[in-house]
């Protein structure tokens, strides 16, 4: 038996997020945590957006979704961020549905009028809970991709300590010491000549180590910005 990681976009009618969204392509929430408390739907999100004004926007015109929400609060904003605590009736959340399913949800994007789910899910339960989400009333889904949930990425306890654990010891060094002098400035404050004399290595040695390293870490990165926002690779 193994676990499945699914990728499922899809749209729900009287909905909060999905319909302050839709108006207002400009701007992401992710849903970082979400509770059913009574007949209750409390959910925290995370709101990003493409440029200030877009968040004023958006945080201004929110009074105009009040039949969509019990309680929408405000905690607290940066320049292109803010943070938002919902209260919401069960009955106007795809969350309910989610509860009642034999999948777990991992990480929930709002973008542009379409909610974004990646769950994890028993291969053996895959397709009957694909067609439970078929006898959904009014429920529009599409599934963006299915993958193995690999144990190992499991086992990490953030992003950092993965990639750290794929650099070796030297090119870490190394990474490390090109950054302080400055060579991943613009322009550069130092080159691989200098870098490599500091660690007494080849040139072309001090190069195959910045790469790889470079590598590694651009990888991971950009994979994770696609995990966490997977209405990304729509575009």
């Amino acid at each position: 038996m193994e676990l499945k990681r699914v990728d499922i976009k899809l749209w729900h009618p009287n909905c909060w997020s999905i319909e302050t969204t839709k108006d207002h392509p400009e701007v992401s929430l992710i849903v970082d945590k979400a509770f059913k408390i009574g007949d209750e739907i409390r959910a925290n999100f995370r709101l990003i957006a493409d440029s200030y004004q877009a968040l004023k926007d958006y945080i201004e015109n929110a009074k105009n979704y009040d039949e969509f929400a019990i309680d929408i609060l405000f905690i607290g904003k940066t320049n292109l961020e803010a943070y938002i605590h919902g209260r919401f009736s069960s009955s106007s959340t795809f969350y309910e549905n989610i509860f009642a399913l034999e999948m777990m949800p991992s990480n929930i994007v709002i973008h542009n009028g379409n909610e974004y789910w990646t769950i994890l899910i028993y291969d053996k339960n895959l397709s009957m809970t694909l067609e439970k989400l078929n006898e959904i009333e009014e429920l529009e889904y599409e599934v963006l991709g299915i993958e193995n949930v690999k144990a190992l990425d499991e086992g990490f306890r953030d992003v950092i300590d993965e990639i750290s654990s794929s650099l070796s010891s030297k090119q870490k060094k190394v990474l490390i010491g090109a950054y302080m002098d400055g060579y991943f400035e613009y322009p550069k404050k130092t080159n691989l000549s200098s870098i490599a004399n500091r660690f007494g290595i080849a040139k072309s040695t001090c190069l195959h180590h910045i790469r790889i390293a470079e590598q590694k870490i651009l990888s991971r990165i950009i994979r994770e910005i696609k995990e966490r926002e997977p209405h990304l690779i729509e575009f």
